[in-house]
């Protein structure tokens, strides 16, 4: 698709975010930008066949259509409404033009239009203190990553002699270029690390709670999955630094692993799913490690539904725990070995029974293989009505894992020996789970519960070490100096 049709979708938002109108007409305007933005892409993608990048356009512009239409009715009397509907529009400007992004200009125009929109949405309600320290927070995670994305494309973009993603991965012949896109890789994965909150720099994201819902929903369903459509835009350079794949997998996969066990101590339903959100984009940026871009793309798309979803709907959701709590006694049985071995078991011959009916050769790397089965080991120790649900799970994920493997290509996997490393730290996590849901009372099931309640204490360190070293002063140019924020804050 060519550029200029996807600035036109970023133009959309530009009309919200400049044009001065009554209240009702600007939410209108709003509302009307996302519609004609969603079906715009809609029809290139008739017409274009389906594309990975429209696709994505066409995410982006359906859930800002229905967040829209639920913040018209979530913000009624609010005064604030002309600067949500402004900030909102700079934002999804700012993310059309990443998804759309062809060269690092195009990147790096979109990425820096997205920061200050996101700082005046996390300080809508700028008079509550946890509001204002949550968003000096991601101001500093912003900063960082923002300056290790511009070093990390002049580096490349210099090695290689050309700001085009086309040519990220030619051949160079000096070892002083090979060095500069190396290291460039590198600083484009910190960045990457940072705005999607993998472990210890998550604490922005789950402070920000403070933030009205839909504000929530903007980020944990479109801003935090930038990072990874970068990931699967760049995915020929992890594949000439082979470095990085290890980083990707290695990183995303203990976050993925520890942010899910941290989860399950969350009582809040907004706390819960912002954990979710660290896990996820850790298991994501695992997949972009492992090669699988494919998947790595199904995953984004149905992460941003779901999460969604999950934040417009959560008093809902605070509803069904308390009718499922008093209904619904705890049983005390945990999981155990036999039950994962069955998911593992049933996904396996799910895969070979998919290629003899259909002939089609679809070989997720063996750590995927772990991850998927002990992910169905809570449906395989029921019934057989768990198994037959089980079962249906792994076909619709083996169908939609094919569609999209037509959609994006997948490049080589990380080393076997990293993958067997992995597989032993999910496959001891799910064991201890296991153990701790059975002896809920033992004293070492309580020291890890209390471990896991606190985070593991990660963004306490991460915090220290950003007040030893100033480096929360990066966050000072934010609109937060306006509202009366200040380092004591975060003290």
């Amino acid at each position: 698709m060519d550029l200029s049709l996807h600035t036109l979708l970023a133009l959309l938002w530009v009309l919200p975010a400049l044009v001065r109108t009554s209240q009702p007409r600007h939410w209108q305007l709003a509302q009307a930008s996302a519609a004609a933005g969603a079906v715009a892409a809609l029809l290139l993608m008739l017409l274009q066949g389906l594309q990975p990048t429209l696709l994505f356009q066409l995410l982006i512009q359906l859930l800002a259509w229905v967040i829209l239409r639920f913040s018209a009715r979530y913000f009624s009397g609010e005064a604030g409404q002309a600067r949500f509907l402004r900030a909102v529009g700079w934002l999804l400007a700012g993310a059309t033009l990443v998804v759309a992004s062809q060269d690092w200009p195009t990147l790096l125009a979109g990425w820096l239009l997205t920061s200050p929109a996101l700082q005046s949405l996390l300080t809508f309600y700028p008079e509550r203190p946890q509001a204002r320290i949550a968003a000096r927070r991601e101001a500093v995670a912003s900063r960082l990553a923002e300056l290790c994305l511009l070093l990390g494309a002049g580096l490349i973009a210099w090695a290689v002699a050309s700001p085009a993603f086309a040519d990220i991965a030619r051949p160079l012949a000096s070892p002083i270029a090979q060095l500069a896109r190396n290291t460039g890789a590198l600083l484009l994965v910190c960045c990457v690390l940072l705005k999607t909150a993998q472990l210890p720099f998550h604490g922005w994201l789950t402070q920000v709670m403070e933030a009205p819902t839909p504000i929530s929903a903007l980020l944990h369903a479109g801003v935090v999955n930038l990072g990874g459509m970068v990931l699967i835009k760049l995915a020929a350079l992890w594949a000439v630094v082979p470095l990085t794949a290890w980083l990707l997998v290695v990183w995303g996969g203990v976050t993925a692993g520890l942010a899910c066990w941290v989860m399950q101590t969350r009582i809040s339903i907004k706390l819960r799913l912002a954990w979710s959100t660290c896990a996820q984009m850790g298991f994501m940026l695992m997949e972009c490690g492992l090669g699988q871009y494919s998947l790595a793309l199904l995953h984004l798309i149905t992460h941003s539904i779901y999460k969604a979803h999950a934040f417009l709907s959560s008093g809902n959701q605070v509803r069904a725990t308390i009718r499922q709590s008093s209904s619904a006694p705890a049983s005390g049985k945990g999981w155990h070995l036999a039950s994962g071995v069955a998911g593992i078991a049933l996904l396996l011959a799910s895969l070979q029974g998919w290629q003899l009916a259909l002939g089609h050769t679809l070989q997720p790397p063996p750590l995927l293989i772990v991850i998927i089965g002990l992910g169905l080991a809570p449906l395989c120790q029921h019934s057989i009505r768990g198994y037959g649900l089980a079962l249906l799970l792994c076909q619709t994920y083996l169908l939609l894992h094919t569609l999209f493997a037509r959609m994006q290509a997948d490049h080589a996997t990380a080393p076997l020996a990293c993958q067997l490393l992995l597989a032993l730290f999910f496959g001891g996590l799910f064991l201890l789970q296991g153990w701790i849901d059975r002896h809920p009372g033992h004293h070492l099931s309580q020291r890890l519960y209390a471990r896991a309640f606190g985070g593991l204490y990660l963004d306490e360190w991460w915090l220290r070490t950003t007040m030893r070293t100033r480096l929360h002063r990066l966050g000072r140019r934010s609109p937060l100096t306006r509202n009366g924020a200040t380092a004591h804050d975060i003290r």
